[in-house]
């Protein structure tokens, strides 16, 4: 029936002698109408996809002010465990002192000694490198402190930035047969942070360990600008006595392993390490493993003099 009105409306209009041009603004008129219903449609369509990318955009940003949350949560909690650790570093004199081996702890203990290491991904590449020089010792027989300073440099054994060495002054107090190494002291004596703020608690080795014999923990806190940093160290424990060989000699070495969780960007990353130390040399080998219990790196020693 429509399809006959039509035609009838066509007739009508030819008619009076202007069918054709009525005919293209009939024509034109329906393409219009059907573009607006196309416009219309796609409009609606837009609308629902773009309702839709809101939605899935809100889930995100949901998920993401979650991940935010839990973030600083675990930031919160590394900073927590971090402050709930104490430490004080006994008070030293200044004046020149040069310990006997009978009171070596475990770092190297001559002023003037120089000791280079490398840092081997777990296949064994060379990923690192660093050298450490006992600038000074002072105090007494009672107390003394060791200052170091460390050079961090590339695979090559050359400076990240030879316009700016990338260096690290810190410092160990033994007294009473407890070595105490500085954690706060360590980070906050970095080069070229103005910004680094640091806080902590120390590490501490008797200077005679014995096999079975668990360790204090430690813990360090860095800030830098709104980057949050922070490790603690637990479960210290002298796990053996062993003879070691790396290229920077043969030594008998104190097996120690700890527990150690780092939380940077509000990312943890748990694992252990275990380190060989020596008498008046220090730390001769490190494993450091994830988790998982796989192996992540390893640093020698290769040169002690």
């Amino acid at each position: 029936m429509k399809s006959v009105k039509l035609l009838v409306c066509i007739a009508f209009l030819f008619v009076f002698g202007n069918a054709s041009a009525q005919f293209n603004r009939i024509n034109q008129a329906v393409q219009r109408g059907i573009e607006r219903a196309v416009e219309k449609k796609a409009e609606e369509r837009a609308e629902e996809e773009l309702e839709k990318g809101l939605e899935e955009a809100d889930k995100g940003l949901a998920k993401a002010a979650d991940a935010i949350d839990e973030a600083v949560k675990t930031q919160e909690e590394a900073d927590a465990q971090a402050d709930a650790l104490i430490g004080e570093i006994p008070e030293v004199g200044n004046a020149p002192y040069t310990p006997s081996e009978s009171e070596f702890a475990f770092f190297a203990m001559k002023k003037g000694a120089v000791q280079e290491y490398v840092t081997k991904d777990a296949n064994g590449k060379i990923t690192g490198q660093s050298r450490t020089t006992i600038k000074d010792i002072t105090g007494t027989k009672n107390a003394f402190a060791v200052i170091y300073e460390s050079e961090v440099l590339d695979a090559k054994g050359q400076p990240a930035d030879k316009n700016k060495p990338f260096i690290v002054n810190y410092r160990i107090v033994v007294k009473d047969g407890v070595m105490y190494l500085d954690m706060k002291g360590m980070f906050g004596a970095m080069q070229g942070l103005d910004d680094l703020q640091v806080s902590g608690t120390v590490m501490k080795i008797p200077s005679n360990l014995v096999v079975g014999q668990t360790l204090g923990d430690a813990s360090a806190r860095v800030r830098i600008g709104f980057i949050n940093c922070s490790a603690v160290i637990t479960e210290g424990k002298c796990e053996a006595i062993e003879n070691v060989t790396v290229e920077g000699g043969t030594f008998q070495s104190y097996k120690v392993s700890q527990k150690v969780n780092i939380t940077a960007l509000g990312m943890r990353n748990e694992g252990t390490t275990l380190t060989w130390y020596a008498k008046g040399v220090g730390a001769i080998k490190t494993e450091s493993y994830d988790k998982n219990g796989k192996l992540q790196s390893v640093q020698e020693l290769v040169s002690n003099s």
